[in-house]
């Protein structure tokens, strides 16, 4: 008889975890500082982004990326790293949910303005961290979902 979702295991934060929860906590302040500084200054004259990079995009200023990107990646982040150091049995899939969508956020924003800095590359390999290290880390609770329901 199949054990009821209640039974299983929360993740331990093990290594993999406790370097996942870290890289969101990274994640979470570097992308919460941008989106505040985008949304105070939608220009992106604090930033020193002309408001020229977002032609050809929905957006004629940085406010709504700003907000995305503060609220999503920076908040989202910072909460799924509180999740994670309280052991939450979702916080290792929301957190692999957040370093895929912060290497898309990348790729996409290349796509739009259409210039590299170095902050590119170290974005997208901060969200291929997280997605690797939440995914090892929430293995273990993912095997044990899927025994229960055999």
């Amino acid at each position: 008889m199949p054990r009821p979702a209640t039974s299983m295991p929360q993740p331990a934060v093990i290594r993999a975890g406790r370097s996942a929860v870290g890289l969101l906590v990274v994640l979470g302040v570097m992308a919460l500082a941008g989106g505040v500084a985008l949304v105070y200054r939608p220009d992106g004259s604090l930033m020193q982004m002309p408001v020229s990079w977002l032609a050809g995009s929905p957006f004629s200023d940085f406010l709504v990326p700003g907000l995305i990107l503060g609220g999503l990646f920076g908040l989202g982040s910072l909460v799924v790293a509180g999740l994670g150091v309280r052991s939450w049995r979702i916080a290792p899939f929301l957190a692999f949910g957040l370093g895929c969508g912060q290497m898309i956020w990348i790729v996409v924003e290349l796509a739009i303005i259409r210039s590299l800095s170095i902050l590119h590359p170290i974005c997208f390999g901060l969200g291929l961290a997280i997605a690797a290290t939440s995914f090892v880390w929430g293995w273990p609770t993912f095997r044990a979902w899927r025994a229960a329901r055999r």
